[in-house]
Formats: structure tokens, sequence, C-alpha cells
């Protein structure tokens, strides 16, 4: 018959690492493709793996990734704000380029207009439209209320309204 192993009692308060917890490779993985979909749509395909990795270097120097509460959540507000950081540097505006490929001149001017507006705003606009997401989860990624999330989403609206006019 087997004895059941003993497992040392630890402190009140003491974080224990279960066996079957993700490590943080395993959140990494598990959330690579949409903070680079995310960055990507705020800074542009050029500097996107570089805000994706400062976040997450950013963060596991302070701690785990397997050890956030919500990492998901955690990691989208720290590719908004290291893009907002991007946007600041006026170096680093990314710039339309079609690669040869010749574009038709309503997605040349709508992609204008999507890049010129703020940060936050487009963020919304790339999590409501393109990520089908619904406004209180964009709320919890972007770290702020719903009525917030409805305020960019109808900003945004009404500067592509006027831009693309």
């Amino acid at each position: 018959m087997r004895q059941a192993a003993e497992i040392p009692l630890q402190p009140l308060g003491t974080v224990v690492r279960c066996m079957n917890m993700e490590s943080d490779a395993d959140v990494y993985i598990k959330y690579r493709n949409d903070l680079l979909r995310y960055a990507t749509s705020l800074v542009g395909p050029d500097q996107a793996e570089d805000v994706v990795s400062t976040v997450v270097l950013r963060t596991m120097r302070g701690q785990g990734l397997a050890e956030l509460d919500r990492p998901h959540a955690y990691l989208m507000k720290g590719v908004l704000n290291e893009s907002r950081s991007v946007w600041r540097r006026p170096s680093t505006v990314p710039l339309l380029e079609s690669d040869g490929l010749q574009l038709p001149v309503e997605i040349v001017e709508t992609l204008d207009a999507l890049w010129r507006l703020p940060v936050r705003q487009r963020a919304a606009a790339f999590l409501f439209y393109w990520e089908d997401r619904t406004v209180a989860d964009i709320a919890e990624l972007m770290g702020v209320r719903d009525g917030t999330v409805k305020r960019y989403l109808h900003n945004a609206r009404q500067r592509l309204k006027r831009g693309l006019r």
C-alpha cells in the first residue's frame, strides 16, 4: 500500500506553485499572437515585436508571467502603454508603404485615417472591430471603464468620418 507524500506546511500568505500551473514560457506562447497582432495595429509591423518583447521582459523583471492574476489583460495593457511611449517619439511614426503593390486610393486613405487616430482610440477600434471583443472585455484589457471605451469608439468613428470625407 502506498503512503501519501507529506507536503510541508507553508506560512499563511506564501505562494506555492503547483506542478500543473503554467510556466512563464507557456503564458508567453499562449498570448504571443494576440499581443503581436495588437501591437501591430498600434505601432505597425516594424515595431510590434520590439513592443511585445519590452513588455514581456519588463514584466518578468518584476515578477513571472505565470504569477500574474490575469496575464492576458495585464500584458495587453502593457502593450498599449508601451505603444503610447513609441508614439511619443516622432521618428517612430509608421509610414504606409505598399511594397510595390498598387493599393486602391480608398484603402490608402482609410489606413492613413486609422493611423492618425490617437493610440487609445485606435486600440479600442482594433479590439472592437477586428477582434470582435465586447466593450466590457476591451475595458478590462485597456484598464479603463466601459464608458471610456464607448467614448474612445465614438470619438474614433467621428474622426474617421471627418477624415474620410
